[in-house]
């Protein structure tokens, strides 16, 4: 067993995956969602990085200066990201986020809590949430 596996040795893995995958359901058609945005100084405030695949938008990171939060910046970006992924023929977004970060800002924006964990870390907790586009 090898805890340290080489970049080939993963890409192996991910095409393995990939291959089983298509023969299941069809290819993901994935592709990167990623936006971001700028002050009048040309200072980078705000980005979100997803990505669209099987009629979904996935959230990885969705990230306000904090300068620039309560501001409407993150909501715009969000409205931005869903506009795209419904033009590229997703129903529904998904998105997990730490109790400390973002549960509420996304629930403002529609999104359902579908699943939580506890103590992810200890005494705090990760939510999944998920909206119909």
């Amino acid at each position: 067993m090898n805890f340290n596996p080489s970049e080939k040795e993963i890409e192996f893995i991910n095409n393995a995956l990939e291959k089983y995958n298509n023969g299941k359901v069809g290819p993901d058609n994935h592709e990167l969602l990623n936006i971001v945005e700028y002050d009048k100084n040309d200072s980078l405030i705000a980005g979100i990085l997803g990505g669209t695949y099987w009629g979904w938008m996935h959230i990885d990171i969705l990230w306000v200066d904090e300068n620039f939060r309560g501001k409407g910046v993150g909501t715009r970006l969000l409205k931005a990201a869903e506009a795209e992924a419904v033009k590229r023929g997703c129903h529904s977004a998904h998105v997990d986020t730490m109790s400390w970060q973002a549960p509420v800002f996304y629930k403002k924006n529609g999104y359902k809590i579908i699943s939580e964990l506890n103590d992810i870390p200890s005494g705090y907790k990760k939510f999944h949430l998920i909206k119909e586009l």
